[in-house]
């Protein structure tokens, strides 16, 4: 028990343990002390790395939330300038379209005629520089070509206004004047129905009276008749 207590005591050297009394055989440059070693750095606490996992992860999802929106509201700015863009796209159409209209040739025509241009059957032509007239100078009324004067739909809707007051003043004078027509023949046949039924209760009357002077003529030949026989007696 000694001996091995005593070996165990003996110093190592060399990855060896000698005792001793024993040579010692290796190089003494070669000989390897026991070192303490460090002791390991202490494990975080599992408490605070959830926390910190937790944070971690909530700003992840924080920042992924506000991509998110970010994103989307880029998306609907998007469609809002898309739909925009078109709009314009087609009020730029509509608006070239309006304009074609007013290049046509009718269009021109009836703006002239509205600023007061007429066309003259019988131009003159300036030359210049020299400042010489060809052509006879013709003073236009604006009744000589009628058919090439383009009304406006104003004017079109002014003379149509004067036609149709016409007409219905033409259609009312005809109106009342075939009403004092019938009136008139109306009074007319009234008097004359008048004169025709007093004309008959003349008659009548004249009748009635004829018969009533026959009558007391009659009485009067009978009450003579009588009396004549009355004196007889």
């Amino acid at each position: 028990m000694s001996a091995l207590w005593s070996s165990l005591q003996a110093p190592i050297v060399g990855g060896r343990s000698y005792q001793t009394g024993d040579k010692d055989t290796g190089d003494k440059s070669s000989e390897r002390r026991l070192r303490a070693v460090p002791s390991l750095p202490a494990r975080m606490a599992r408490i605070p790395f959830i926390s910190v996992l937790i944070a971690v992860f909530g700003v992840g999802m924080v920042g992924l939330l506000m991509v998110n929106t970010t994103l989307q509201n880029q998306a609907f700015e998007s469609r809002s300038l898309n739909r925009q863009a078109a709009q314009l796209v087609y009020q730029e159409a509509e608006l070239q379209s309006q304009l074609n209209k007013l290049r046509t040739p009718d269009q021109i025509a009836s703006k002239a005629s509205a600023l007061g241009m007429r066309a003259n059957p019988k131009p003159a032509f300036l030359v210049v520089p020299s400042g010489k007239v060809i052509g006879e100078q013709y003073r236009v009324t604006g009744d000589e070509m009628k058919g090439l004067i383009v009304k406006t739909p104003e004017q079109l809707a002014a003379e149509k206004a004067v036609r149709e007051a016409k007409a219905k003043a033409k259609a009312e004078a005809a109106a009342k004047k075939k009403a004092a027509a019938e009136a008139k023949a109306e009074a007319k046949a009234k008097a004359k129905a008048e004169a025709a039924a007093l004309e008959a209760a003349a008659k009548k009357i004249a009748a009635e009276a004829k018969a009533k002077k026959a009558k007391a003529a009659e009485k009067a030949k009978k009450a003579k008749q009588a009396k004549k026989r009355n004196g007889g007696n």
